[in-house]
């Protein structure tokens, strides 16, 4: 009798396995594809299921969410191209939960050898030719930092992969760990001291420090990931740089910032087309600062203005759709917030729509 090969499957930590395969969306050659990105490589028991079809759809409404994240889905099972097109094709035509249709984004790896599969222990006892529901989260240096295994009858978290995302991304950034049901913005925590002296001044608390025991420290976390509300700009050799402590310039229609020298480097704009209800037609961020977050933040405070006025806002700006989407909280800012929120799921990127009312509308 012929033994089984058994092939070790990654662990945390370990580099991901390669593999070259054909997908969707053309051949990859993974990992060396998607270096300097995050990946999140999750497998489905076959195409043309219930629960698959469901979770495919909820991915690619997310997708968006994802790239902001510099992370890039990455789908299989044991089925072959053919099948993959197919049913990609049939679920452009499903409109789940009356939420509006969608395209999916991402490739899908054929894998009808089952080598992948099994190089990433896709494959476990209560099925021999369909993948439980895997997810490798993958870093840019193609290191596999979170494992999750779901049964074939459960539906993924698509909320709870995007937090660990996230989570790990606070990690290496600021060498903090998260504490239970973190979520952005909330309370960090610190490392255990490795020293008498540390510990004891772990205890005594201060500035930012919150002293639960002399092993258990939170940091009062002040970031945003949508921008400090008090952060400024100053320029310096041509760059523009963060600093705090200087507020955004403000007139019934719009919000804006400025560099040291006067000059508008960000605004949005949000004019009244009746009492009461504004048009958000434009956000404009200078190119040197893309991706410093500063569209989230001048989104939050037109948001936070407009509240406080008892004003109400419709979108055509995809930023601020999107924005909107992700931060629910300020939802009474919005005439219609679920249309929004569908909308959110259509929108091209940073893409704007026409103003349905003019700005000089009597």
């Amino acid at each position: 009798m012929e033994e089984e090969r058994i092939t070790r499957m990654p662990m945390i930590g370990d580099t991901a396995p390669s593999f070259r395969s054909i997908t969707t969306k053309g051949k990859i050659n993974f990992p060396d594809d998607y270096k300097g990105k995050w990946v999140v490589f999750f497998s489905h028991p076959a195409d043309f299921t219930p629960v698959c079809t469901t979770e495919f759809i909820a991915f690619a409404k997310r997708n968006d969410e994802f790239k902001a994240l510099n992370t890039e889905l990455l789908g299989l099972s044991i089925d072959s191209l053919h099948s993959h097109l197919a049913w990609v094709k049939n679920i452009e035509n499903i409109d789940w939960k009356g939420e509006g249709k969608v395209s999916i984004p991402f490739p899908i790896v054929a894998d009808i050898s089952m080598n992948v599969a099994k190089m990433y222990g896709m494959l476990q006892t209560v099925a021999k030719t369909q993948t439980i529901r895997a997810v490798f989260i993958i870093d840019p240096e193609s290191i596999v930092r979170t494992i999750l295994y779901y049964p074939m009858s459960t539906g993924r978290n698509i909320d709870e992969i995007i937090r660990i995302i996230k989570a790990l991304q606070k990690h290496d950034k600021d060498n903090v760990s998260t504490p239970v049901d973190w979520t952005p913005g909330d309370d960090v925590l610190m490392g255990s001291p490795l020293t008498l002296e540390e510990a004891s001044d772990r205890i005594k608390g201060k500035d930012d420090l919150i002293p639960y025991e002399w092993y258990l420290t939170a940091i009062k976390d002040s970031s945003d990931t949508d921008f400090n509300s008090n952060t400024d700009y100053k320029e310096s050799d041509g760059e523009i740089l963060m600093e705090d402590n200087t507020d955004f310039k403000e007139s019934d229609g719009e919000i804006w910032m400025e560099d040291n020298t006067g000059k508008k480097i960000a605004y949005i704009e949000f004019p009244e087309f009746e009492p009461g209800k504004v048009e958000v037609t434009h956000t404009v961020v200078d190119e040197s600062l893309r991706g410093q977050g500063i569209a989230g933040k001048l989104t939050k405070q037109m948001a936070q203005k407009l509240i406080k006025e008892g004003k109400k806002a419709e979108l055509t700006c995809s930023y601020s759709v999107k924005w909107f989407a992700a931060h629910k909280e300020f939802g009474e800012a919005l005439i219609e917030p679920e249309k929004e929120y569908e909308k959110a799921m259509n929108m091209p990127d940073m893409a704007c729509g026409v103003p349905k009312h003019g700005k000089d509308k009597a």
